[in-house]
């Protein structure tokens, strides 16, 4: 049975489809290994000298040696073994606490169904991670405090009948300095050590506040370590390349809202994703409504606070699905025992034909998870019809460089397939405000998402909304843009004097402007007969990093992709 939990929870964090941001991470972590840490924007003609401030350095580096040693399979092998850990990590507490295995693989699937839509290989992972071991971190320092109701005010109603006053001295709490190194390596690694630091302090202070209110001055002297604590583990965090700039472009950044980013929405859409998130709000409401166990305080502010921003940023889901199975994975059995009963199983004499009914059963949920999990983790597919893997191969035939404009979510694949030999350079690309500034920024959605302030949030300093401004800003070559984004295709139909259409399929289109395209007497002039203007559908996948074929003869074009059209029917 426990064989079954571990496979089905490898099936929800092994997503395999490559993440969007995965070419650039990689690219930048090589960069940095070979060149040392740019100060300012790379592979961009619109940002040449902008500062660029990485807060994802450590994770790039780690993904770049990942690609070039292990490989995509081999990172795929290691998030599913990142995401096993902290599943069997909450699963060996349950065990401690002698949950029933069918509680515990609720609890467990709960967790891994909410880690899902955010464990692709990206830098966040290591702030997952690292928010696990700061959680059990805590949870040993403050073993003997914890677990209690320890405000004076409801303490009928949520202590422990044997209830203990705090006592003098906690030993334990000397492992609060491993917070120095656990947010030094945090703020290097990705960004959401802020988040980190954040439930670090709230956790601090109820704590402080538990102390002050149960001891008095007595507990002076805790206090001051409980700031002290505070104060260094927010101090680690600065010994980052950028010291306390870090911390003002993050909290700049932060406090501005990004709607054109999809995981910074909240979780509105009927989806996997959405139902298994209001089944955790509702797991966790069930066990801190109905649970029997004493209610620590500041296990549920903290909780309730994580809650709070996973319901405002679907991104932070995962620190709630984490605290869910540290925390509440207690209360929830305890409700669960309260509703439906604590049978044990193993008290529960069955008969040797049911030994092997069971037995085969579970023989074939084994057979199934695995021949379901396998090919998850032998191939990370580029899919044709989300990536523009046959324009990316038409421009590499045709040897198209220059400025390129390319919509947000591929401009770090043509990075890594087109620009690294610095012969083409970016408008924009997934990077945002870490090495664009907001005018960059605005001007790219001007001509993507166009001005609906639904999907918009324009800085005063841009202007009105104009898609034809990035066509202009830098003069660019090239643009590339989603077929699925019909404000663009419109704004460059409309702009179509002036720009070429070289190539079409049904995802994606490639314009060249035409002065450089499009005029016979130009040496970059593209003729008729070697555009390829369709409608094909873009079927199957390939595997990352989807490059270009090398050297292919312009003749010998993709099979799915239809021959140009004649230039009266453009």
């Amino acid at each position: 049975m426990l064989g079954a939990i571990l496979l089905a929870a490898a099936m929800a964090v092994t997503p395999n489809v490559a993440d969007p941001d995965l070419w650039g991470h990689v690219q930048y972590g090589n960069d940095l290994l070979r060149e040392g840490l740019p100060a300012t924007t790379t592979y961009s003609y619109t940002a040449e000298g902008y500062r660029w401030i990485n807060h994802e350095n450590l994770s790039e580096i780690m993904l770049a040696i990942g690609a070039d040693t292990i490989g995509p399979v081999g990172l795929l092998w290691g998030k599913c073994l990142l995401g096993l850990a902290i599943v069997g990590v909450i699963l060996w507490r349950c065990e401690a606490k002698r949950t029933p295995l069918l509680v515990s693989g609720v609890i467990a699937l709960l967790v891994a169904l909410n880690f899902t839509n955010h464990w692709n290989a990206r830098p966040q992972l290591s702030s997952f991670a690292l928010f696990t071991v700061l959680i059990l971190l805590l949870d040993r320092c403050f073993a003997g405090w914890r677990d209690d109701w320890r405000l004076p005010w409801l303490g009928a109603q949520f202590r422990r009948k044997d209830y203990q006053p705090l006592a003098a001295r906690h030993p334990q709490m000397k492992a609060l300095w491993l917070c120095v190194p656990l947010f030094f390596v945090w703020a290097n690694a990705h960004g959401g050590f802020v988040a980190g630091y954040a439930v670090f302090v709230a956790y601090l202070g109820c704590r402080f506040l538990e102390l002050a209110l149960d001891r008095g001055w007595a507990g002076a002297g805790m206090m001051r370590r409980l700031t002290l604590m505070a104060v260094v583990g927010g101090l680690a965090t600065l010994v980052n390349p950028y010291g306390p700039n870090l911390h003002r472009w993050l909290l700049a950044s932060l406090g501005t809202a990004r709607p054109e980013i999809t995981e910074w929405h909240p979780l509105y859409e009927l989806n996997l994703a959405s139902f298994a998130f209001f089944a955790l709000v509702a797991a966790l409401i069930f066990a801190i409504v109905l649970s029997r166990k004493p209610l620590d305080f500041t296990q549920v502010a903290i909780t309730g606070l994580v809650a709070w921003q996973a319901t405002a940023h679907q991104r932070h889901t995962p620190f709630l699905a984490i605290l869910f199975g540290l925390w509440i994975a207690p209360h929830f059995a305890s409700a669960w025992s309260r509703c439906f009963g604590a049978a044990d199983a193993a008290k529960q004499s069955t008969s040797p034909r049911q030994d092997w009914i069971m037995g085969g059963g579970l023989a074939v949920v084994y057979l199934v998870l695995i021949a379901a999990l396998l090919p998850r983790l032998s191939q990370m597919p580029t899919p044709r019809d989300q990536y523009p893997v046959s324009a990316i191969q038409f421009m590499a035939d045709h040897h198209l460089k220059g400025r390129l404009v390319a919509t947000y979510n591929w401009a770090q694949y043509a990075i890594h397939a087109l620009a690294a030999d610095g012969d083409t350079q970016l408008q924009f690309d997934g990077r945002f405000r870490t090495g664009y500034p907001q005018e960059v920024l605005d001007m790219h959605f001007d001509l993507i998402l166009g001005p609906d302030p639904k999907h918009r949030n324009r800085g005063p300093h841009s202007g009105p909304s104009d898609a034809g401004r990035v066509l202009a800003y830098g003069r660019p070559d090239l643009v590339l843009i989603d077929r699925g984004q019909p404000y663009s295709t419109e704004a460059m139909q409309e702009r179509a004097d002036r720009w070429t259409l070289l190539y079409q399929d049904s995802l994606a289109q490639v314009w060249g402007r035409s002065s450089e395209y499009g005029d016979p007497d130009s040496p970059q002039f593209i003729p008729v007969q070697e555009r390829q203007i369709g409608d094909a559908p873009q079927l199957g996948a390939v595997s990352w990093p989807a490059h270009p074929v090398p050297c292919r003869d312009v003749a010998l074009a993709a099979p799915t992709i239809m021959q140009a059209q004649k230039s009266k029917e453009q």
